[in-house]
């Protein structure tokens, strides 16, 4: 059960796009569709903020905007907000002033930002951008022990291939990993072929080798015969380290067939780019002292009303769950929260003795465009007597049905996602089902299991009815 819990939730990570401040997007002309200056395959939702996913202080234009009332007014279009000669029409795709909410601009491509002079490295705008803007392409990646002699650097890269001329597309490729031997997997690092699409990468370990991934195809989830994320990347990273007393076992008698899934991301539409990005693997086969593994939390059970502004969802792994699921205490090193498309903020709390000691997770603007995952050195001890709270906070003002959780991009999900170490002594999951917890469900359907060894045929097919009607 654990696994399956957990193969649902990682076969949809990364899948949703920020739509934190989508009321006002739809105010201003190709509000969804102002890249970043320097990256051209992301977004910057929050287009009047000067952190890209909105939230936080204004840029020029957010205080221009918020000075017409949140509306598209001739002034505010005919202004030149981040002051480099263009107007706010020009940079929308609005230049005549005429566009309405609702309607289609006179111009939907070649957008540029309002708030943000352009060209960013330019000595005027320089001065005008009163803030730190990330035109990096990432600091060069080094990780300690890369260059031992005995490790390997496995290096794949998908089949080139041509990019759809659309926003969004998951393409995946099966590869083999080195089984001589068992290996411990401490660093990725991407290798980027087109970075005009890159968004992101994700890595599945599989037990076995999976038909149909000997070449690139479009895929919306990986297979479920692979159980754990063994790496990945998203822009702006450098690569993924671990230090060196831990990595994940791979090889002979493990993982030795993975699945590559890269996110490409087009929201210009070009439609000659092609792409063969990759990952380099770093495989030591001197054995570390930890293996890592992954712990999911949070909420299955949940229906999201529509127009809600913030609808709070919490999933609790407690105290007496959590004690049968570790044998000793575990370490953790990383945590992350997965929503979907309605997903707003996130939160996973670290409880001791009835008080919260660590929140291991906490975003306030959070988006799949750029995901967030929070690092910890050292590790933070996980006892079997603590408790783990997931809170997800959802906005369906846009709704008008409920949405209910699911693996669809149109249901919600509500997760925390951690990584940990040893990973013998701890578990893959402690989720919530409405108000009862893992543990209770898991000792209901050995209760029911138990009580079916004795059932007639008619009593078992009875039993049977029962809980589909009271599943529906």
């Amino acid at each position: 059960m654990a696994q399956a819990l957990f193969r649902l939730v990682l076969a949809f990570s990364l899948l949703a796009l920020c739509t934190s401040y989508k009321n006002y997007q739809t105010n201003i002309p190709n509000g969804d569709a102002v890249t970043h200056p320097c990256k051209e395959n992301l977004v910057w939702q929050g287009v009047g903020h000067e952190f890209m996913l909105g939230g936080g202080k204004r840029n020029p234009f957010g205080e221009d905007f918020a000075g017409q009332s949140h509306t598209w007014t001739d002034d505010l279009c005919q202004d030149d907000s981040d002051g480099d000669g263009r107007t706010n029409g020009e940079e929308l795709g609005d230049p005549s002033c005429t566009w309405t909410k609702g309607d289609t601009p006179s111009r939907t491509g070649n957008i540029t930002h309002p708030g943000i002079c352009e060209p960013t490295d330019s000595d005027d705008c320089k001065a005008k951008n009163a803030w730190e803007i990330d035109c990096s392409e990432g600091d060069d990646f080094w990780c300690e022990g890369v260059d031992d002699q005995d490790t390997v650097a496995h290096t794949v890269r998908l089949d080139n291939t041509k990019v759809p001329a659309r926003e969004t597309t998951y393409m995946c490729q099966g590869f083999s990993l080195p089984s001589d031997k068992e290996y411990h997997l401490f660093a990725v690092k991407p290798v980027i072929d087109n970075a005009y699409v890159m968004h992101h990468t994700i890595v599945y370990g599989c037990k076995t080798k999976i038909e149909g991934f000997d070449g690139p195809v479009e895929c919306g989830m990986y297979n479920e015969d692979c159980e754990d994320m063994l790496g990945g990347w998203t822009v702006g990273s450098a690569g993924e380290c671990q230090t060196s007393d831990r990595g994940f076992l791979v090889g002979k008698g493990h993982y030795t067939y993975i699945i590559v899934e890269q996110h490409w991301n087009n929201p210009l539409l070009v439609a000659d780019y092609y792409d063969s990005s990759g990952m380099t693997f770093y495989l030591t086969p001197n054995l570390r002292q930890y293996n890592m593994g992954y712990l999911l939390t949070g909420q299955e059970e949940f229906v999201i009303p529509p127009k809600e502004s913030a609808y709070i969802v919490t999933g609790t792994c407690p105290e007496s769950c959590l004690k049968r699921k570790l044998t000793d205490s575990i370490y953790i090193t990383s945590a992350h929260v997965h929503m979907h498309y309605l997903g707003t903020k996130g939160k996973i709390e670290h409880y001791r003795d009835g008080e919260v000691i660590n929140t291991w997770f906490d975003v306030a603007s959070y988006s799949y465009d750029l995901p967030v995952f929070t690092e910890f050195y050292p590790p933070i001890e996980l006892k079997p007597n603590d408790k783990i709270v997931t809170t997800c906070t959802f906005q369906s003002l846009e709704q008008s049905e409920d949405t209910k959780f699911g693996s669809a991009t149109t249901d919600e999900m509500c997760y925390g996602f951690m990584n940990y170490y040893p990973v013998e002594t701890g578990t893959g999951s402690c989720i919530s089902y409405g108000s009862y917890d893992e543990c209770e469900i898991l000792d209901y359907y050995e209760y029911l299991d138990n009580a079916a060894n004795g059932l007639s045929q008619s009593a078992l097919l009875a039993m049977m009815s029962l809980f589909l009607i009271l599943c529906r």
